[in-house]
C-alpha cells in the first residue's frame, strides 16, 4: 500500500510541476541593456522579477557602456565573429548572465539567431537603463535600439527606462511593477510589428501619479532647435579644409504644448508608448502608383 501511495504521490507531484510549467506566460526571456555589465544589481533585480513568469532567463549585455547606440551592429562592418563568456549560471532558477563585446543590438542578434537558436527567446526585455529616453531622444537609444532589433526578428521586445539607481527602493517596486505588466493582458495585444517603450518620471517613487499610454514628440515639430556652430576654421573651403561644429542647441525640442509622452512625464506619469517596425508609407505608395507615368523611363 506504501508503494501505491509513493507512485501517486509522485505521480502528482510531477503533474504539478509540468502543469505550472506550462502555465507560465512565456518560455524564455532574454534581457539586455545599453548600460553594459557594470549594471549588473539592475540586471538581477530585473530578472529575478520576471522570473516566476518564465521557465528562463537569460541576460546577455556589452562589456562596455553602449548609451547611445540606437541599434547598431559590429558584425560585418569590423567583425565576422561573437566571443560570448558566461559569467553566471544558476541551474536551479534557470538564470544565466553573459557578456560579449558588442552593442545592445549585436546581443539580441546573436542570442535570438544564435546563442539561443535550440531555445530562442519569446521576450525581449532592454533596460532599465537610467535616461528616460522620451521623446526625438528614443531616436539614437540603444535601450529601444535593442527592442527594435527583436522586432525585426519576429519577437516580442519591450524597453524600459528611467531607473533611479541612487534609489534603493528602484530595486523592487519598479521590477515588480514590470513583472505585473507583463502578466497583464496588455502585452498579449502588442502585434509582431510593435514594440513597446516604457519610461518612469524622475520623482519620488510614491509620487508617480500613475500610467500614460502616449504617443511619442518627434523633433521634426521644431527642427529649428537642433544647430551646430562652428568654433574652429575659416569655412569648408579653408586652405587646411578642416572645421570644428560643437553641438549648441537652440532652446529644447522637447517643449511644446502637445499632450505627449514628454508632458505626461513631466507630469509625474510612467509612459507607455507604441512603436511599430513597419516603416511602409502605404498612403504615399498608392499615391506614386498612380502617377507610375510620370517617373522617367530608364535607357529610353
Amino acid at each position: 500500500m506504501k508503494k501505491v501511495t509513493i507512485v501517486i504521490t509522485l505521480f502528482l507531484s510531477t503533474l504539478s510541476v509540468f502543469s505550472q510549467s506550462t502555465d507560465l506566460k512565456f518560455n524564455h526571456i532574454l534581457i539586455t541593456n545599453d548600460d553594459g555589465i557594470e549594471n549588473i544589481d539592475i540586471l538581477m533585480a530585473f530578472a529575478k522579477s520576471v522570473k516566476p513568469l518564465t521557465n528562463r532567463v537569460s541576460v546577455v549585455v556589452s562589456t562596455q557602456d553602449r548609451s547611445g547606440s540606437s541599434n547598431y551592429l559590429t558584425i560585418g562592418k569590423h567583425k565576422s565573429s561573437y566571443e560570448v563568456i558566461t559569467k553566471y549560471v544558476d541551474h536551479d532558477k534557470n538564470i544565466g548572465v553573459y557578456t560579449m563585446l558588442g552593442y545592445p543590438s549585436d546581443c539580441v542578434l546573436l542570442s535570438l539567431s544564435g546563442l539561443f537558436a535550440d531555445d530562442r527567446p519569446d521576450l525581449v526585455l532592454s533596460g532599465i537603463n537610467g535616461g528616460s529616453n522620451i521623446g526625438p531622444s528614443w531616436f539614437n537609444s540603444g535601450t529601444i535600439g535593442a527592442v527594435r532589433t527583436a522586432t525585426i526578428l519576429g519577437v516580442h521586445g519591450i524597453a524600459f527606462s528611467g531607473f533611479d539607481d541612487d534609489n534603493q527602493q528602484s530595486f523592487s517596486l519598479i521590477p515588480e511593477w514590470i513583472s505585473k505588466f507583463l502578466d497583464s493582458e496588455i502585452i498579449d495585444e502588442v502585434d509582431p510589428h510593435s514594440y513597446l517603450t516604457v519610461a518612469f518620471p524622475d520623482i519620488p517613487l510614491d509620487e508617480i501619479k500613475g500610467v500614460k499610454i502616449s504617443e511619442r514628440r518627434i523633433v521634426y515639430g521644431q527642427p529649428e532647435s537642433i544647430q551646430f556652430k562652428k568654433v574652429f576654421g575659416n569655412g569648408t573651403n579653408g586652405s587646411d579644409g578642416k572645421t570644428i561644429w560643437a553641438f549648441a542647441p537652440n532652446g529644447n525640442p522637447n517643449t511644446g504644448n502637445a499632450k505627449d509622452d514628454v508632458h505626461y512625464l513631466e507630469q509625474g506619469f510612467i509612459i507607455i508608448t507604441a512603436m511599430t517596425i513597419n516603416e511602409n508609407d502605404k498612403r504615399l505608395s498608392e499615391k506614386l502608383r498612380s502617377m507610375e507615368l510620370l517617373i522617367p523611363k530608364f535607357n529610353d
